[in-house]
């Protein structure tokens, strides 16, 4: 079967990576962008549209325009600093933009498989030793509670409308070509290549599992070729097991970059989970898939294109 691919968030991290992948696999790609000015770099095979995922209009026109076998909802306001000063747009833009892709798909009908990214954060505080995907979705803060909902509804559409939906959910995701400087690694390089101050919150003791980008492409590959033939999980989670501390993370790159960086250690609780860590045990079982990165062995060269651009 030929397949087509429609995909939101094509500019971010993980949506830029997937995409390059899939058009050197020979795949036809179509991609909905919302950023004119995005300094991300698609290759020129893929087929771009602009809009808004919080515009149904626009989700509908991508979709007869693209006419996709698989779907990929990546789009998403992804920072939950920013989801603190704007809770109204980080719902609106993640409930509304997911709820506008789901049914639109439903009324399309002819999608093989959709996959719909979430987030290790709309598991809430975490209750155990790991998160296990029949952990409870308990989001509080509105960018966690914003992936909560996303995850209910689109496990509503699945088993409602049985819609071939797969929901997965990752750590936090590093490598080359992020620039959104509120991430952790790129924000520690650009405080020190602007000589400003980086912040660790939480005493710098907080502790998240972070996984590389070409794993997670990996993985969703994988994902996708499952979802093909099968409907009986509703989600995934993605993770490596490569768990840092904030403050660790940051004396790493800092020992990398061979110099000094500015930064104030808070230890005020901010509003964010201190503790994530998830067992990706389903996905490996399910997929025979294996995480191939390590920050320790990848660091170098991460510092070193963040260094560059």
């Amino acid at each position: 079967m030929q397949k087509r691919f429609a995909i939101t968030g094509a500019t971010g991290l993980l949506g830029s990576h997937l995409v390059n992948r899939l058009v050197e696999m020979g795949q036809e790609v179509n991609v909905l962008i919302k950023d004119y000015n995005s300094k991300t770099i698609l290759n020129r095979n893929v087929t771009k549209t602009y809009g808004d995922i919080s515009n149904k209009n626009d989700i509908e026109f991508f979709i007869q325009k693209s006419r996709p076998t698989h779907f990929i909802h990546l789009a998403a306001q992804t920072q939950a600093y920013d989801s603190l000063k704007y809770p109204y747009q980080t719902f609106y833009n993640n409930v509304i933009g997911t709820l506008n892709v789901l049914d639109s798909l439903r009324e399309y009908e002819d999608c093989v498989s959709i996959i719909i990214a979430s987030s290790d954060k709309a598991y809430g505080e975490l209750v155990g030793e790991k998160y296990f995907e029949n952990h409870p979705l308990n989001g509080i803060y509105p960018y966690d509670a914003s992936k909560s909902s996303t995850d209910i509804i689109s496990n509503s559409y699945r088993l409602t409308y049985g819609l071939p939906i797969i929901v997965t959910r990752a750590c936090n995701i590093y490598g080359i070509g992020d620039y959104n400087r509120q991430r952790l690694i790129p924000g520690i390089i650009n405080a020190y290549k602007k000589n400003e101050e980086f912040i660790l919150r939480n005493g710098g003791i907080d502790s998240r599992e972070y996984v590389h980008v070409e794993d997670v492409v990996d993985a969703y590959l994988l994902i996708i070729d499952y979802n093909e033939n099968h409907n009986d999980q509703g989600s995934f989670n993605i993770s490596s097991g490569d768990s840092w501390r904030t403050i660790d993370l940051f004396n790493l790159i800092q020992d990398e970059i061979g110099s000094p960086i500015k930064h104030k250690i808070i230890k005020n609780r901010s509003l964010e989970i201190l503790n994530q860590f998830m067992d990706s045990s389903l996905l490996i079982n399910k997929t025979g898939w294996k995480p191939r990165f390590k920050i320790q062995d990848s660091i170098h060269e991460i510092c070193k294109w963040y260094l560059q651009n």
